[in-house]
């Protein structure tokens, strides 16, 4: 019989020290997503973006201007020909604001904007550094 009595006492104790365990576990405050960024950053993220969403609705009301079509680079192979014209990865055929890229080569792309033809070549100002940094190693 007092071996019963042990045995539920030791129940009883570690059913209650599992409560206790559980309900520290269970605190919010204990418990924070190691990934998520201090408060104060999370504040200046919250400022920044109520900022840009006031400055979006007042840009609305005027018509933005378009920056021109501006060719950036050229992802050239035999399988994948690529432009890259404001930010935005373009294949034959695909549209960018309303003009239709026609044809690719390593350094131009054409593009027809309502039966207007739009030539883009890439800058040559980056072949002028590398002239440069060639002739300066000479």
């Amino acid at each position: 019989m007092p071996r019963i009595i042990i045995t539920y006492l030791m129940v009883v104790i570690l059913v209650t020290l599992g409560f206790f365990g559980i309900g520290r576990l269970a605190s919010a405050k204990e418990l924070r997503d190691p990934m998520q960024p201090p408060p104060f950053a999370l504040q200046k993220f919250r400022e920044a973006r109520w900022a840009s969403s006031t400055a979006k609705t007042e840009a609305k009301a005027e018509k933005p201007a378009h920056k021109p079509l501006q060719l950036t680079s050229i992802l050239y192979a035999k399988d994948r020909k690529i432009a890259i014209i404001n930010d935005q990865m373009l294949a034959v055929g695909d549209r960018i604001r309303g003009a239709e890229l026609v044809k690719l080569t390593r350094a131009t792309a054409r593009l027809v904007h309502k039966g207007k033809v739009i030539n883009l070549s890439l800058d040559n100002h980056l072949t002028a550094i590398k002239r440069k940094a060639v002739e300066s190693d000479l």
